[in-house]
C-alpha cells in the first residue's frame, strides 16, 4: 500500500468528480491504510496479521448514519466496516450488556478512521485497525458507520490466507 495525499487536483469538477470519485476515494483509503504498514518496502502485512486495538463495547457508542439498521443486526453491519473514530461531548453510558447505540447522529469531532476487523461477542470487544495514535484514540467514544466501503483489493488481495478469505464470499444467496 502506498501513502496517497488526500488533496486531488480537479476532484471537485462537475462530471469528472462523479466518474472518478470512487477511484479517488479508494486511493485515499488505501493511502490512509498504508500508514498501518511497516516503512520497509516490499513487506506488506495482510489485515489479519496486524495487531488491532481492543475496544470494550461500553467505551464507545455506535451509530449507522446512512440507513436504518435494526439493533439486532448492528453487529453484522459493523463487522469488517470502515468507521469514523469520533468524540462526542457526552459521556457514553452503558445501560445494558450489549453495545451502546445512539438514536440520533451526533454532531462531533472525527479523530480518524479505522476498520472494525472483528467483533468479539463473548468478551464484548471491538477489534479495530487504525493508524490513529493511542493518545488520540483515548478520546474516541463514538464509532460512526457510513456508506463508505473498504476497497475490494484490501479484502480480496490478502496474502498468506489459507482457505477462505475472511469477509469475502462467492456463495451468496441472491433470493434473500
Amino acid at each position: 500500500l502506498l501513502y496517497v495525499h488526500p488533496e486531488f487536483p480537479r476532484a471537485g469538477v462537475a462530471g469528472e468528480a462523479r466518474v472518478h470519485s470512487g477511484i479517488l476515494r479508494d486511493m485515499a483509503i488505501l493511502g490512509y491504510l498504508g500508514q498501518l504498514q511497516s516503512p520497509d518496502i516490499g513487506a506488506v502485512v495482510p489485515l489479519q496479521a496486524l495487531l488491532p486495538y481492543q475496544v470494550p463495547f461500553s467505551a464507545v457508542a455506535l451509530r449507522v448514519v446512512h440507513t436504518e439498521v435494526a439493533p439486532t443486526n448492528i453487529m453484522y453491519a459493523l463487522n469488517a466496516s470502515w468507521v469514523g473514530l469520533c468524540r462526542i461531548p457526552e459521556e457514553v453510558r452503558c445501560q445494558t450488556d450489549g453495545p451502546v447505540l445512539l438514536t440520533q447522529t451526533p454532531v462531533c469531532d472525527c479523530l480518524g478512521f479505522g476498520i472494525v476487523r472483528g467483533v468479539e461477542m463473548e468478551k464484548k470487544l471491538y477489534h479495530i485497525l487504525t493508524p490513529v495514535p493511542p493518545e488520540s484514540l483515548r478520546l474516541v467514544n463514538c464509532l460512526l458507520l457510513g456508506n463508505v466501503a473498504i476497497p475490494n483489493c484490501v479484502l480480496v488481495g490478502q496474502q498468506g490466507v489459507e482457505g477462505e478469505i475472511p469477509y469475502v464470499t462467492s456463495d451468496y444467496n441472491y433470493s434473500i
